[in-house]
Order: structure tokens, then C-alpha cells, then sequence
């Protein structure tokens, strides 16, 4: 059991580390039921709080999202912060490039296209992050309260497995006497 605990995580570690295994690991974590939304969430923080810090610092557009494409930390967002680039410098809007996006939430362009319009792409991005921050906490609560009863189903039938492994041998030995 321990080897092959060692051999999945070897195999892993090995994947990862090109680029083609990066990306469909990335691309795996955001389709995984009940966690890929997860990651998501925390995906969207990093991506809406880093870009809005960067815009209050007086960085232009283009180079804060070529900054916050590393910080996001996932090459599936990653791609579509290049492709937002490209369209930025097409001569497009933020918020038009990441609509045609379908890995991101259409919550983000349009809350984006106000924010543009307004001039307070800053404050629109620190309120997304902060309401992702809120669903991602959510999400999270949820999935404990799903949890706590499976993990006490388990810890019951290994209870059960402890007390069937120590009164079956005592029963048969006394069988045997008997």
C-alpha cells in the first residue's frame, strides 16, 4: 500500500513537471466535481485582487495582467490571460476579450465592463475579489458539513473493523477450547 502511495506520487511529481502534464493537471483540477469550483474561486481572488492592487499602483493594463497571468498560479487561466493580452493590445476592452472566455464566470466581464466604464476597474476588481473571497468560504463550509458525516461513518466501521478483529479470534479460540 505505502509503495503505491510512493509510486502515485512520483508519477505526479514527474507529470507535472512539463508542460504538457502542467496543463492537463490544471485542466483536470478545474473539472473535478465539487473542488474544481473551488479552485476556481480561488483562482478568480488571485486573479481580481492581484490585477486591482496592480491597477492602483499605476501599472498599465498589459503588464499587470502579464503579472497576475504568474500569480494565478493555473496555465488554463493563464492562456486566457494571454489571449486577453493580445486582444488588449488589438485594441480591444478587458472585459469584451475575457467575455468569449467560456473558463470565465460571465459575473467577471460584465462587473469588468462597468468598472471600465466608470473608471474604477480598481474598486470593481477589489469588490469581485472580495465576493469570490465570500463564495469561495461558502463552498468550503458546505463541503466540511458534507464531510463530518462521511469521516464518521468511517472512523464507525473502523471502530467496528477494531472490535470484529479482537473478539473473532477470542471467539474461536473459545470455540475451539469449548
Amino acid at each position: 500500500l505505502v509503495l503505491i502511495v510512493v509510486g502515485v506520487v512520483a508519477v505526479y511529481r514527474s507529470v507535472r513537471r512539463t508542460q504538457p502534464g502542467k496543463a492537463a493537471i490544471d485542466r483536470f483540477k478545474l473539472r473535478v466535481p465539487i473542488f474544481g469550483g473551488i479552485f476556481q474561486r480561488i483562482y478568480l481572488v488571485r486573479f481580481s485582487r492581484s490585477l486591482s492592487t496592480l491597477i492602483v499602483s499605476g501599472v498599465p493594463l498589459t503588464n499587470a495582467l502579464e503579472i497576475v497571468s504568474d500569480v494565478v498560479g493555473n496555465t488554463t487561466y493563464k492562456a486566457v490571460i494571454s489571449r486577453t493580452i493580445k486582444d488588449i493590445e488589438g485594441g480591444g476592452s478587458i472585459a469584451s476579450a475575457m467575455l468569449k472566455d467560456p473558463q470565465i464566470p460571465p459575473m467577471l466581464p460584465s462587473m469588468m465592463t462597468v468598472g471600465e466604464q466608470t473608471g474604477k476597474l480598481d474598486l470593481i476588481l477589489e469588490k469581485l475579489a472580495n465576493f469570490y473571497t465570500k463564495e469561495l468560504d461558502n463552498l468550503v463550509a458546505n463541503l466540511v458539513t458534507l464531510i463530518e458525516p462521511l469521516i464518521l461513518v468511517v472512523m464507525g466501521l473502523g471502530v467496528v473493523a477494531l472490535i470484529l478483529g479482537i473478539l473473532l479470534p477470542m471467539y474461536n479460540l473459545s470455540s475451539a477450547i469449548g
